[in-house]
């Protein structure tokens, strides 16, 4: 079973690169803004719970996956490679999940607004 902590980590990358894509923002302080929302820290206590299934292993990889994308964001700008890499890491989420996206925070919703089922 992942950590909360491990998860909160995941949800507020997610959260913040999503914003990422809408506008120009300091990725940084918005992360730090999620990791301390009480929200945020109830669905990371939730989800380390109800997704027990998932390894630490797996959650690690989409943190990695998600600071890779943090990365690009900052040395390529942005655009659709934000968009690409946000899908890619919901796409491995949904593949440790059976292939059905799990219910996360609002994944649900960045998956539909960023078109994700289009960048496959």
């Amino acid at each position: 079973m992942a950590s909360p902590q491990v998860w909160l980590e995941v949800i507020s990358w997610v959260k913040t690169l999503f914003e990422a894509t809408k506008a120009t923002i300091d990725l940084r302080a918005t992360y730090e803004k999620y990791r301390k929302d009480e929200a945020t820290l109830r669905e990371a206590e939730r989800v380390s719970v109800q997704f027990s299934t998932y390894s630490d292993n797996e959650v690690d990889s989409l943190l990695r996956r998600l600071k890779g994308c943090q990365e690009r964001f900052t040395l390529q700008g942005g655009g659709a490679e934000r968009v690409q890499c946000i899908c890619s890491v919901l796409h491995e989420a949904m593949e440790g999940n059976g292939g059905t996206l799990p219910i996360i925070d609002d994944w649900q919703n960045i998956y539909h607004q960023l078109k994700c089922s289009r960048h496959r």
